[in-house]
């Protein structure tokens, strides 16, 4: 089983304003709201994909109810625990040429919050061997909580893909996880330097290495992706067009986490994995992609090897 973890998930809303201006009134004509939360855009996909795949986290209040219905309505497993605290709501306007997020704070939770999450979380190690951690900490909870969950994931000799930033992911990265996902700003924070080209971006992965990062799949937008691990390899992908970048990065995180469930090669893997990132991009939901368009990205991927 693949289990995902969303500490801090949301409600997200996404209104549609092909005119959207700061300071004026505006009516949306369409909006779309689904379960949210870096780690829950990942289960939609596994889901997808025909993955086994169980979400876990905390939520609380109405909006936490949302959330679960939501995913009990798309046959979704989910293990949450529920505190008193209201869930979140982030919200994306989406103008022709622009994309405006507005991105709540949680409330703070309580140590018995994070001890309550720990129960829950320690019966479903015990039937997992792949665990996704997404996304930012809820407030309360210190900023090496991720350090903590993956030094218990590794005790249990589980694999663990890490996807978040900051001094999260710097702390994170010190328990040695199996695979990192940072793009080029979280690389620069991490590495207190400008990443202008091929020759610092793996300057920058030689750091996070000697940190304890042991695989590192590089985010490049439209150029693709960089891959640092058993091997190093390049990953390009085709010209589409694209409606809303809001939840590729996790749906790529998906695509990597099934090929590492299925036992499928590394190139491929690779090449599902920036596939869905590709095709989450042509939707307007977050966490959403179409399988057919995978498997025709799929066919278009290159993946050659580099030298570090």
């Amino acid at each position: 089983m693949i289990t995902t973890i969303t500490l801090n998930p949301a409600i997200d809303t996404r209104y549609f304003i092909d005119d959207f201006q700061e300071g004026k009134l505006f009516r949306a004509d369409k909006i779309v709201k689904s379960p949210g939360g870096k780690g829950l855009n990942v289960t939609k996909v596994l889901n997808q994909l025909g993955a086994d795949v169980t979400a876990t986290g905390i939520v609380g209040g109405k909006n936490g109810e949302w959330i679960r219905e939501k995913l009990k309505e798309r046959n979704i497993k989910e293990k949450f625990y529920i505190c008193s605290k209201e869930t979140r709501v982030c919200i994306a306007v989406l103008a022709k040429n622009s994309e405006t997020e507005i991105l709540e704070a949680s409330e703070e939770v309580e140590e018995n919050d994070i001890k309550g999450f720990e129960k829950v979380f320690s019966e479903l190690l015990e039937k997992s061997d792949i665990i996704t951690i997404s996304g930012s900490l809820l407030k309360g909870v210190e900023k090496d909580y991720y350090k903590k969950l993956i030094e218990m994931i590794n005790s249990k000799n589980r694999k663990v893909i890490l996807d978040t930033s900051g001094a999260t992911l710097l702390e994170g990265i010190k328990a040695k996880p199996y695979l990192i996902k940072p793009n080029f700003d979280e690389l620069e924070y991490i590495t207190g330097e400008k990443i202008s080209d091929e020759h610092k971006l793996k300057e920058a992965v030689v750091k996070l290495k000697e940190t304890g990062a042991e695989n590192i799949l590089v985010s490049m937008g439209k150029k693709g992706a960089m891959y640092f691990g058993e091997r190093n390899l390049k990953i390009t992908i085709p010209e589409i067009e694209v409606c809303n970048t809001v939840g590729s990065g996790d749906s790529t995180v998906a695509g990597f986490a099934k090929g590492l469930h299925d036992n499928i090669d590394l190139e491929e893997t690779l090449k599902l994995s920036m596939a869905c990132g590709m095709s989450n991009a042509q939707k307007t939901e977050t966490g959403l992609v179409d399988i057919e368009d995978v498997k025709s990205f799929m066919e278009q991927i290159k993946v050659e090897e580099v030298k570090l």
